[in-house]
């Protein structure tokens, strides 16, 4: 009995010791010789200590409503956010409407104003799952303070108790949880956050905007291209207009591609912004590795070189005019295409940008989360990348924005489409062999880029080469090539580009015989050389755009196509499909941003399981 008597104190030390704003309180209670400076802050939480003792319930829901335990910190936890309404509850009464019982409970204030507020806390613990691919993720520490406690006071309090000794056989020693301040915050809107230039900048966009809907929708002004694109009732109507020169197929292809990405991005920004779990590291493992997901912009690069290479060919007195006219001529003639490419792309990417800014301005006041990506610096940094579209060109981890990088492979794509398609109008037999040289030579630079880099087998280490194997154009456009030869076959009646390389049933055979060879070679992953690899990666891009780009062929002659390409095509070309991609662009553009606001507007972490994604 006296042994348990003895050991019980530092049982109970070791357990409450878990509590930041119990070591808060009993900080302040323990200020007996003055090495606190007596102030509100520090008088207040001397009360709060003194309540808990004595089991008042505003105290003890103070308590409850801060994060506390650490539990489940080995595998990625980091986040002990306690309860807002919970803290709330300190302030003012609730549901009144609701119910009349529970009276301390719902009603009984505490003798001063509450405030909820968030530490960030580096664990410094060996036992703490990290990764490469971000730093090493903060520990979030919801706290229920005196309102008097601003986040200055806050942080060097805090500073004070974290510096404290832990008791000998507790959990933060067992686990060697050097806990270091990082900062603290109280997550709420600041008097001048409208004042901000982005903020004006989207409210000032959004105005103008509204005042060009209204003009236009009101017919006060004469009819003109550029007002008819605010003309709310005529862009629905054309919404659900079919219309007669666009290719059926391709919407369908761009609309499956562009929802398989934001299944991509749900995950894949999730483990990024939130939830960093070990849980949620295996599900996007698989994703990654077990799925065709990261290879789906390979269809838009297809799309995009196919619609490139048949509407020039099949223009033939551009080519001619072009073939006739004058260096200067034809210089002014590419930059006029080349600035009509542009101006599709980059109205839309701003806006964009403006609104991710807007949004992380926001969430870097508002929300509990700390951000491992400040993307609102980053675009504050390097807008003018994106404005010329090479961010593609630049370290990933210096991109604003970075789902973007794909539109600058794709301008760049298209200026040297349209350099060699030019061309062509001249030496059309030189073009040919030079895309033949293009495509060889970019297979053997892909599988020696994997080779010199030595590729490895984790998603962790390949993410730090994705500057290299991932964002760079060199490797990407194969995809481009595939459909610009779909699109050269197309214009002049060829036959199919696949069906010409592989003829016969016995060369069909042999590519399945050879690609289940490769796949069978990475079901070892970690076997896997990067040769192999390599391989792998610039198979499953070429099948991908390949089959993209064929069925697109096929649309054309849907007749002399097998069952099963006719079936896929007509499925393609259904009619919900075609409405959806009139929007399709904007939606891989802002579904990122949508994706993050989200995540950081919630005050809890979301179960990382696949069920999101439905949801």
């Amino acid at each position: 009995m006296w042994l348990l008597l003895l050991v019980l104190p530092v049982v109970v030390g070791a357990l409450e010791s878990s509590s930041l704003l119990l070591e808060l309180a009993q900080l302040a209670a323990r200020n007996e010789t003055g090495a606190l400076e007596s102030t509100q802050c520090v008088e207040q939480l001397r009360q709060l200590h003194s309540a808990w003792q004595a089991n008042q319930s505003w105290a003890l829901k103070a308590l409850d409503a801060s994060g506390s335990g650490f539990s489940n910190f080995m595998l990625g936890s980091s986040q002990w956010l306690g309860n807002r309404l919970t803290c709330r509850a300190l302030n003012e009464p609730l549901l009144r409407d609701f119910t009349r019982n529970h009276q301390r409970l719902l009603r009984q204030p505490a003798p001063f104003e509450h405030a909820y507020s968030v530490a960030y806390l580096r664990a410094n613990s060996s036992w703490q799952l990290t990764t490469r691919m971000k730093p090493r993720q903060l520990l979030h520490v919801g706290l229920c303070v005196p309102h008097s406690c601003d986040p200055q006071q806050l942080q060097q309090l805090l500073g004070q108790s974290l510096a404290t000794e832990r008791p000998a056989g507790s959990w933060e020693q067992r686990m060697g949880l050097q806990l270091e301040l990082v900062y603290a915050k109280r997550p709420e809107l600041s008097a001048g956050f409208f004042a901000r230039p982005a903020v004006r900048s989207l409210l000032l966009l959004l105005a103008g905007s509204l005042l060009l809907a209204c003009l236009a929708s009101s017919g006060c002004l004469p009819a003109s291209r550029i007002l008819g694109c605010f003309d709310v009732l005529a862009n629905w109507r054309r919404l659900w207009q079919l219309g007669r020169q666009e290719i059926a197929v391709i919407s369908g292809l761009r609309v499956c591609s562009a929802f398989a990405l934001i299944g991509l991005h749900t995950v894949w920004y999730q483990f990024f912004a939130v939830n960093h779990s070990a849980d949620l590291a295996d599900k996007l493992v698989k994703m990654s590795s077990q799925t065709p997901l990261p290879l789906m912009m390979e269809v838009f690069f297809a799309i995009s070189g196919f619609l490139t290479v048949s509407n020039f060919l099949g223009n033939v007195p551009l080519q001619r005019s072009i073939a006739s006219d004058t260096l200067p001529g034809v210089v002014r003639r590419f930059v006029r295409q080349v600035a009509q490419r542009y101006f599709r792309l980059a109205p839309l990417q701003c806006i964009v940008i403006l609104l991710t800014v807007v949004s992380f301005k926001y969430n870097r006041e508002a929300s509990v989360f700390h951000f491992v990506e400040p993307v609102d610096e980053l675009c504050e940094q390097h807008w003018w990348r994106n404005l010329l579209l090479v961010q593609n060109l630049y370290p990933v981890s210096e991109m604003c924005c970075n789902w973007t990088w794909s539109l600058g492979c794709d301008m760049q794509f298209y200026i040297g489409a349209m350099l060699l398609l030019y061309t062509h109008t001249r030496h059309p037999q030189l073009i040919r062999r030079l895309v033949r040289v293009l495509f060889s030579g970019n297979i053997v630079y892909t599988v020696l880029l994997f080779v010199c880099l030595n590729v490895p087998n984790t998603l962790e280490d390949g993410y730090s080469i994705g500057d290299w194997v991932y964002t760079n154009p060199l490797v990407r456009v194969s995809s481009y090539l595939i459909g610009g030869i779909y699109g050269y076959a197309h214009a002049y009646s060829l036959e199919a580009p696949f069906e010409t390389v592989f003829p016969t049933k016995a060369a069909k055979c042999a590519l399945a015989g050879f690609t289940l060879w490769l796949f069978g070679k990475l079901r070892n992953l970690e076997l896997a050389s990067p040769a192999v690899v390599g391989s792998i990666v610039i198979v499953m891009r070429s099948l991908l755009s390949t089959a993209a780009a064929h069925l697109i062929f096929c649309s054309f002659r849907i007749e002399g196509s097998y069952r099963v390409t006719r079936w896929v095509v007509r499925f393609l070309e259904s009619s919900w499909f075609h409405r959806l991609s009139r929007i399709t662009y904007a939606i891989y553009l802002l579904n990122p941003t949508i994706i993050l606001h989200v995540y950081y507007s919630f005050s809890e972490a979301i179960p990382s399981d696949f069920s999101i994604l439905v949801s």
